[in-house]
């Protein structure tokens, strides 16, 4: 059995208080994303419960679940949290978050506090 060596990515939180991830961890669908490239914590997310794949979500927001919980390398058979409930610190978000992807996630509470 190989062992794999997990990679820890380090920065500044960017969740206060996370109440709910979705349950369960997700593969990451790295189609379109740049394998060895960091997905930074906050991301807009979407998934698939029914077969554990979560992506990117689109940029207009079409699709948007949750944030990335922590930050990830793009790789094959990454896995991710994401948040579901809870209050993230809004500037910590690498690139910020747009009003129509904010405005599909009511459970979460963007802070503009640092």
């Amino acid at each position: 059995m190989l062992l794999k060596k997990e990679e820890e990515i380090k920065g500044i939180p960017v969740f206060q208080k996370v109440l709910e991830t979705a349950r369960g961890g997700f593969s990451l669908d790295i189609t379109g994303l740049t394998k060895g490239d960091i997905l930074p914590a906050g991301t807009p997310m979407s998934y698939d419960g029914a077969i554990r794949k979560a992506k990117k979500a689109n940029a207009n927001g079409s699709d948007v679940k949750g944030l990335l919980y922590v930050p990830v390398k793009i790789e094959e058979d990454a896995t991710v949290s994401i948040v579901t409930r809870g209050t993230v610190y809004e500037k910590r978000i690498t690139g910020g978050v747009a009003e129509a992807i904010k405005s599909k996630l009511p459970l979460i509470i963007f802070d503009d506090s640092f």
